[in-house]
């Protein structure tokens, strides 16, 4: 049954990824909306118990290493080092420039709201483990290129090689 339901949720996150994309925008904002929607924090379609079974597990540690492989077959040495400190200076940038932001706005919000601090913290890198998914969908999604878009896939994997 919990298969079931992650089929459903998986199937209707491609629908809604489809319909999203007929008015111009990214495939990923639809996943990302029926994730909030049928996640363990709302509908509970998917819920904590499919997020803690074993297959579940397993099949995103597949995904996690296929994605991997995609971006590590991308990336060219040559190109990189052509990058040079512009890459490594944006990607500084961007990734501690997430984390602070999110863990400074969180951490607003949490000194209000009663919430620990640390938490704020924990926030701020899941931010930054994610900030790059988003952006490299779209620039697939919109075959999009140009020296901006060449520099995301690296700036990308050494965010997320510099940052696990």
């Amino acid at each position: 049954m919990l298969l079931l339901r992650w089929i459903a949720v998986l199937a209707l996150a491609m629908l809604a990824g489809k319909l999203i994309s007929k008015l111009k925008l990214p495939s990923i904002l639809g996943w990302l909306i029926i994730g909030m929607f049928f996640g363990p924090h709302a509908f509970g379609i998917m819920s904590q118990e499919v997020l803690n079974a074993s297959w579940y597990k397993v099949t995103v540690t597949w995904m996690q290493c296929a994605f991997g492989l995609m971006l590590g077959t991308e990336l060219v040495w040559k190109k990189l080092k052509n990058y040079g400190k512009g890459l490594i200076v944006t990607t500084l940038t961007q990734s501690l420039g997430t984390f602070f932001f999110v863990t400074l706005v969180f951490g607003i919000i949490f000194k209000f709201t009663g919430i620990p601090i640390y938490l704020a913290f924990v926030f701020g890198s899941i931010a930054l483990a994610t900030a790059p998914a988003p952006a490299l969908s779209i620039v697939n999604e919109f075959h999009a290129s140009g020296p901006v878009t060449d520099t995301l896939l690296p700036m990308a994997v050494l965010g997320v090689l510099s940052f696990p």
